[in-house]
């Protein structure tokens, strides 16, 4: 077994684990984004518990060709292991990669490992996952489950683990050069999906495939990837496999080589589809839920593919499932990725590397707004020279440099089925701006209320007493709570900053 040698942060990482372990906590969720080295992370404490305890680890993932890229990765790093999959008999290797599945159907008759590592852990609410999970801890194991969304599609918490531990932030590994810039292209006429019903906490993809899947809006993917994307490695995701079908059938009409994958393509296909990524026979990979949650096309040829261009051409309720399909095309490397957001994502979800509050209670519940579903309040402006979008407040376009007058993105005429691209360091520092705006304990709760946090009034009290360069009290955050009861009661109150 080699040597592990972390970056800073990653040691951090493992240092806030052990410290949760010392508190008493045995099932912990790790929150990390792509290029984080999650995996890296798990082979280090491995490594680790091998020397220190001579205990089991298990690392546990919830699809076959996760198996099989996780196994590569392990062996690569020089650790030996055996496989718990269903066709394969069980040796007796203290570090084991395996499928869920598969723990499963087995658990009664297994004895639990010392450490069991979950991938893809905000599934973890899952039937089979929570079963897994509730056995190893009264097993005595210690269960450390590994997420870059920690966020049910469902909304429900991820209350069987006890403990949520953060590395650092996606903006954080853009500035550090570990993942890539990037540029958002959006339409500013979203698909119509008000007829569109609701299923399993997402968009029924019966009635989505029905919007999406028409020449219109694949055409539009074709000719917005021409100008903006040419030439790059792209990878689409599409409703369901007809419409990624279709996607591929009307790239390669147009001459440009493209290729499907789903869940039913074997081995050899995928194989082929990464391989002709990487030679350059093939420009844009269409898939539906199969290049998503862990997925490494890299490791499934074992050679390098990086993914230049993400187009979303499938809208989600989930900001997971979002999150997923744009981290694809983040991963490091000269220029910056282009996401082409056909379906409106940006708007409801935001950008990539926003700062988001996880939380292990889930998403609230409650009635929304009748407008809550509509774009977020963005005031975006337009360049009509050459149709770049960026925040409002700039009195030149930053992309051309053409002189522009201040509107409001609801006044611009805009042109029909054209992407725009989305000024990211703007809309960051508008942000800033709007936080900075908020002075009072009051304005800084209702600010948390409109951007989705979970816990508004303590990261208000938290804002507000750093501000007066101290730590906030019990006294601090009984009287935030206070103020926002009533600001979700109707009523008002007048307060000075602390």
């Amino acid at each position: 077994m080699k040597n592990f040698t972390l970056f800073e942060d990653q040691n951090e990482f493992v240092d806030n684990l052990r410290h949760a372990l010392r508190e008493g906590f045995r099932s912990i969720l790790g929150v990390a984004s792509p290029a984080f080295g999650k995996t890296v992370v798990a082979g280090y404490i491995t490594s680790e518990a091998k020397k220190k305890t001579g205990g089991s680890v298990w690392f546990l993932v919830h699809r076959k060709n996760l198996l099989r890229q996780t196994s590569q990765s392990f062996w690569k790093a020089g650790i030996e292991h055996g496989l718990i999959t269903s066709g394969k008999r069980r040796s007796e290797l203290p570090v084991q990669v395996g499928t869920i599945g598969t723990v499963h159907s087995r658990y009664a008759s297994m004895k639990a490992p010392t450490i069991l590592f979950i991938d893809e852990a905000h599934l973890g609410k899952g039937r089979m996952f929570e079963t897994v999970i509730t056995w190893a801890i009264e097993q005595g194991s210690i269960v450390i489950g590994l997420t870059g969304t920690p966020q049910r599609l469902d909304g429900k918490p991820l209350d069987i683990f006890q403990k949520m531990i953060e590395a650092k932030s996606t903006r954080w590994l853009i500035d550090q050069g570990r993942l890539s810039r990037y540029e958002i292209y959006s339409t500013p006429n979203l698909p119509d999906i008000s007829t569109v019903r609701k299923s399993g906490g997402d968009l029924n993809r019966e009635d989505l495939a029905a919007v999406m899947d028409t020449k219109t809006i694949v055409g539009d993917a074709i000719g917005h990837w021409r100008k903006y994307a040419n030439g790059m490695i792209t990878v689409c995701y599409c409703v369901n496999v007809a419409h990624s079908k279709h996607t591929a059938a009307a790239f390669n009409a147009a001459g440009i080589a493209a290729v499907h994958v789903d869940a039913d393509t074997t081995t050899a296909e995928l194989k082929d589809a990464c391989e002709g990524l990487a030679d350059g026979r093939y420009k844009t990979l269409c898939n539906c839920e199969l290049v998503i949650e862990g997925f490494d096309l890299s490791a499934q040829v074992g050679r390098d593919i990086t993914l230049e261009c993400c187009i979303l051409l499938r809208p989600t309720e989930s900001l997971a499932r979002y999150l997923q399909m744009v981290f694809r095309a983040l991963r490091k490397k000269n220029r910056p990725a282009v996401i082409l957001d056909h379906a409106g994502c940006v708007w409801k979800h935001g950008l990539p590397d926003d700062d988001r509050e996880w939380s292990l209670e889930g998403r609230k519940k409650g009635k929304r707004k009748k407008d809550e579903d509509e774009q977020p309040d963005l005031q975006i402006q337009q360049c009509m020279n050459c149709y770049h979008v960026f925040k409002a407040g700039p009195d030149c376009c930053p992309s051309c440099g053409e002189p522009l007058p201040r509107k409001a993105r609801a006044e611009i005429e805009v042109v029909d089925g054209e992407l725009e691209k989305i000024d990211v360091a703007q809309i960051r520092r508008e942000r800033k701006r709007e936080q900075g705006q908020a002075r009072t304990l009051r304005e800084l709760i209702e600010l948390g209320l409109r951007r989705g946090m979970n816990k508004p009034s303590q990261w208000a009290a938290i804002t507000l007493s750093a501000r007066a360069g101290r730590k906030p009290t019990a006294k601090d955050f009984a009287e935030a709570k206070r103020v926002m009861l009533e600001i979700q009661q109707g009523g008002s109150s007048e307060e000075e900053a602390f």
